[in-house]
């Protein structure tokens, strides 16, 4: 797999923000490379398994063995390192709300 830099803690809290977001942002780099391989992995896995060839991030999540809310925190990461990018189409979640789909690129 590509490498993929974890984002810069800078990034993804703002002075504005309370200590306790910028404490979260500093952290991100300690798990985000896992959660990174557990993504495409899982995509992987998906798409290997016959006519599914998207997933949104919930059957993800699913598949990775991590919540739905940590692959869409990671999702435009590995979109801007052109590992995965949006499908046509969305498709329900459990609770019944939309979300997009995405597949890994080639």
């Amino acid at each position: 797999m590509q490498q993929v830099d974890s984002p810069s803690p800078h990034t993804l809290a703002r002075r504005t923000d309370p200590a306790t977001s910028r404490d979260a942002a500093s952290k991100v780099a300690r798990f985000s490379g896992a959660h990174y391989r557990s993504i495409v992995e899982a995509m992987g896995q998906i798409a290997s398994g016959g006519l599914i060839r998207v997933a949104g991030a919930s059957e993800i999540a699913q598949q990775a063995g991590l919540d739905a809310y940590q692959v869409r925190k990671r999702l435009p990461e590995l979109q801007r390192a052109g590992l995965v990018r949006l499908a046509d189409g969305s498709q329900l979640t459990a609770t019944g709300r939309r979300e997009r789909l995405l597949e890994l690129c080639a």
